[in-house]
């Protein structure tokens, strides 16, 4: 098992610009990339359920033990529910900027080594708290048991345990509170008064922005109680008209104080460290998703600090989409088997992670809503065509499933492949919803010479055109070879009696194919794999896409 970590420590920023896991969890090489040019201080994983969010935070549990202990405390557990493939070594590399990494191995005895080169990390660098935190009512009954919060000692033996912290929490106020009175207070010392009134107001300063000052379902903090009686410590309420205690709060409310009280005790303690959270959104309504992200990021986070979250929340996405501390990383329809390189996306296909497809129509009611291909969902949403708002599928399959039986407003874009053009324009003669790409896939637009010409890249077109050619004769037997097999993607093709579609013009793709005109044999001669034959370096998806040539291309599929 493999973890490596990048790092920028700068101006006392505890701020990860990379991330990489292998052989851990369900990820065989999984890299995330933020962008080193804006820290940003909100990182939010989304994805469906099993997507492995939850996976990147063990990952930090394994790294914050480590590095409070030397010694992972999970360890007799490491190979069945860290390591994805037991035989494999374990490892872990945090890479801090160019010049700084720390290493950490587990030998087979599971002692930690640590290995450093230029790293002095800060005292308490990770603080986690997994999704499992619910407390539905207040139980303890004594004061001053609280396990040593300054070595973080009172967290759950592994990530997936119940985090019970929140009574230690209060534990800790009161018992701070207590011993306050004892030694007197004495009004002529500011400081001393300050820390009581930040104890009472930070609460109620945060409390009117998550559930809104106006409401009559507000909350305002008024005391907080000792146990007394043999009776467990109480938090009192003001809600309305009303005074309520922590035990009869809704489970949304719980979750805003659980979190609250957790940061106000813990924040003063991990000032220059990485906070992650699993699923604050838990029990919230979406609005107080997006007030609750907003308020934890811009008002309790340590300026030196961030924080990653995970979440199916729209609340959260909004926030995020919004802010420019945020990043998103979407870990949605990825084969985790593979080496995968993530990084931040911005676009709205990300709604269709927090809601129904059958939702998209009240959201976007003013647009047509066109499913597409894997990750090219951001890229055609730069465009900003009219009316058009892509939304990203898992394949063909689902994108032909989603359009057969919608209304108008529903689209699908799909890559052509090995069509021939009659086939292509009977296909979207008998499905008008359905469009499908003239050339054989996205790659085929962004490489195409004509885009090249666009963008203003200098290059010999006529030498580049042959080498592609050249390319396309080279593979040609072994392309023909598995042209058949790859048709049968097209659920058209496999349900034959369904749809009336025959797969009988293989043969008509084929002399496509074995033409040497580059406009003939290039719209169906898979590019995707073939970024060597560009004539220049470096050429961004994220570029190449916004070329007039490019958005022609796409908006006549529309027209």
């Amino acid at each position: 098992m493999f973890l490596i970590f990048t790092f920028e420590k700068k101006f006392g920023l505890m701020i990860i610009q990379e991330l990489r896991l292998k052989n851990f969890k369900r990820f065989t090489d999984l890299t995330i990339k933020l962008n080193p040019n804006a820290p940003s201080k909100l990182v939010l994983l989304i994805g469906s359920n099993g997507s492995g969010k939850s996976g990147i935070f063990d990952a930090f549990d394994v790294i914050a033990t480590s590095l409070e202990s030397g010694k992972y405390t999970g360890d007799k557990d490491l190979n069945y529910y860290r390591k994805k493939n037991s035989t494999n070594d374990t490892k872990l590399e945090l890479q801090i900027s160019n010049d700084k990494k720390w290493v950490c191995k587990f030998d087979k005895n599971q002692n930690v080594r640590h290995t450093t080169t230029n790293v002095n990390f800060p005292n308490n660098a990770f603080y986690g708290r997994s999704a499992i935190r619910y407390m539905p009512r207040l139980t303890k009954t004594t004061v001053g048991t609280a396990a040593n919060i300054e070595s973080n000692n009172d967290k759950p033996e592994y990530y997936i345990d119940i985090d019970r912290r929140f009574e230690n929490d209060l534990d800790v106020l009161i018992y701070n509170i207590i011993q306050q009175l004892f030694k007197g207070i004495n009004e002529s010392d500011p400081t001393q008064l300050a820390k009581i009134k930040d104890f009472l107001n930070k609460i109620n300063l945060a409390l009117p922005r998550i559930f809104g000052s106006e409401s009559q379902t507000s909350l305002i903090f008024k005391e907080l109680l000792p146990p007394a009686d043999g009776q467990p410590m109480k938090i009192i309420f003001n809600k309305g008209n009303s005074e309520i205690n922590y035990d009869l709060l809704s489970s949304g409310e719980k979750e805003v104080i659980n979190i609250l009280f957790n940061l106000f005790v813990r924040t003063p303690i991990f000032q220059d460290s990485v906070y992650f959270f699993d699923e604050l959104d838990s029990h919230l309504h979406t609005t107080l998703q997006h007030n609750l992200l907003k308020e934890i990021v811009e008002n309790w986070i340590p300026e030196n600090c961030q924080i990653w979250t995970a979440s199916h929340s729209l609340g959260f996405i909004e926030y995020a989409q919004k802010s420019s501390l945020a990043a998103i990383i979407d870990l949605d329809n990825f084969d985790f088997d593979l080496p995968i390189v993530l990084e931040p996306q911005s676009s709205l296909e990300v709604f269709d992670i927090a809601i129904s497809k059958e939702s998209l129509a009240y959201l976007f009611k003013d647009r047509k809503k066109v499913f597409c291909e894997n990750q090219n969902a951001p890229f055609y949403n730069s465009l900003n065509i009219n009316d058009l708002i892509f939304l990203k599928d898992v394949d063909k399959t689902s994108i032909f499933l989603n359009i057969e039986q919608r209304e108008d407003s529903y689209f699908g874009l799909m890559d052509r492949d090995y069509l021939s053009d009659e086939e292509r324009n009977r296909i979207m003669a008998r499905f008008p919803n359905l469009k499908i790409l003239q050339y054989y896939c996205f790659e085929n637009y962004l490489w195409h010479p004509d885009n090249l010409v666009s963008l203003g890249v200098d290059f010999d077109y006529n030498s580049y055109v042959q080498k592609i050619t050249n390319e396309k004769n080279k593979d040609l037997e072994k392309i023909i070879y598995r042209l058949r097999d790859s048709r049968l993607s097209y659920t058209f093709f496999r349900q034959e009696k369904k749809y009336g579609f025959q797969d009988k013009q293989p043969d008509n793709v084929i002399n496509l194919l074995k033409s040497n005109d580059f406009e003939t044999f290039y719209k169906v001669f898979k590019m995707k794999d073939k970024g060597d034959l560009l004539p220049v370096r470096n050429l961004k998806p994220e570029n190449l896409v916004k070329t007039d040539w490019f958005k022609h291309q796409i908006k006549v599929l529309f027209d």
